[in-house]
């Protein structure tokens, strides 16, 4: 049956519009494949082609070219300066390190802001760092503060000059350190920032989902948290000095220091350290209810209920004196304007007659 029919009536406001009152639902789910909360493994893609390396690595959750094993964040690194990377040509210090510092200012600091600072009572500012980006289908709306740990192993910071410790002569250091970052976001009563306003920043501290934030009344601050954007910005300095980064800053060299990050969370996952995240997707809902009379809605003019001479007669005569429609979708459309809105779909048509009542629920997700 294809037919228009009115829900039951909203308030309306003093223009005439109907008066709404969405429900807000909040869903939170494991950030990585399958809805799991935690990761051990780790890998790169060879089919990553080898400029976009220069500025960042694809990060996989497997091996295999399953479709379901969909990239799940990369890492990069970034300079103001823009050292670390080789010269792209053009103008002085057009690096791809100094583009990743670019990107990521303008996308989560201040117009006013040049610098990333720690939260730490010094303000520190750090003109390079480490940056961790969800990908978007993961993160969903954001990534869920206060329920995610991540995990660092400590590198060999030995055996080459600064010059040549590249991303491909890095190894996980021998003393199995790992250090658990988590985010300083407090308990459930946190402001989470679901009702339109941005979450706040949060400061990447050390510390563990088990037992909080180490040392809370001095905290160790490693970076910052952007849960809408879904990045992690983590200070090349401080990791230098925890994690025995030693970040490759020298003048158009090709550091790969984002290679550096992926081999110390890999690292961590290969001793049993893995990263915890969770997503964060908000909806609203919005209900109609429907009720079709008994009187209503028992003819049909499609073209298999009607003659096709466009005379409007009824094909089958049975159906003059117990005519019975099937109804298998309902159009919601705008008061004022009549324009369709959305088409909600019956799991299966329903049967109608003059001897027949229907009350349908539509939900309306978005």
């Amino acid at each position: 049956m294809s037919r228009i029919f009115s829900p039951v009536a909203r308030p309306l406001d003093s223009v005439g519009r109907e008066i709404l009152t969405p429900e807000k639902v909040i869903e939170t789910r494991g950030l990585w494949s399958n809805g799991t909360g935690e990761l051990f493994t780790f890998f790169t893609s060879s089919l990553q082609n080898t400029s976009s390396r220069e500025y960042y690595y694809e990060v996989w959750s497997s091996a295999s070219l399953d479709c379901e094993d969909a990239q799940i964040f990369s890492v990069t690194y970034g300079n103001a300066a823009g050292s670390g990377s080789l010269s792209q040509g053009g103008e002085q210090s057009d690096t791809p390190s100094r583009a990743i510092y670019s990107q990521y200012r303008l996308l989560c600091l201040e117009q006013d802001q040049s610098l990333f600072t720690l939260g730490d009572t010094n303000s520190t500012a750090f003109s390079h760092f480490y940056a961790i980006n969800f990908n978007r289908s993961r993160v969903g709306d954001k990534l869920d503060p206060g329920n995610f740990e991540l995990s660092i192993a400590e590198l060999n910071g030995g055996g080459f000059a600064n010059s040549v410790f590249t991303g491909s002569n890095v190894e996980v250091s021998s003393s199995d350190n790992i250090i658990t970052l988590i985010d300083d976001s407090g308990d459930q009563s946190d402001s989470l920032g679901y009702n339109g306003v941005p979450s706040p920043v949060r400061n990447l501290v050390s510390g563990s989902l088990a037992n909080g934030i180490h040392n809370p009344s001095a905290p160790h601050y490693y970076g910052l948290v952007y849960a809408d954007v879904g990045t992690i910005i983590i200070s090349a300095d401080v990791l230098n000095i925890s994690a025995s980064f030693n970040t490759v800053t020298g003048s158009n060299i090709n550091g790969d220091n984002a290679y550096k990050l992926f081999t110390s969370i890999s690292g961590s996952g290969a001793r049993s350290a893995g990263f915890t995240a969770r997503a964060v997707d908000v909806k609203q809902q919005d209900f109609y209810f429907i009720r079709i009379d008994n009187s209503k809605y028992n003819y049909s003019t499609n073209p298999t209920y009607v003659t096709g001479s466009g005379d409007g007669f009824i094909n089958n005569t049975r159906f003059s004196n117990e005519p019975v429609t099937y109804i298998t979708s309902i159009g919601l459309y705008d008061r004022v304007g009549g324009d369709l809105l959305a088409v909600a779909k019956l799991s299966k048509p329903l049967q109608k007659s003059f001897n027949s009542e229907l009350s349908i629920t539509v939900k309306l997700e978005y």
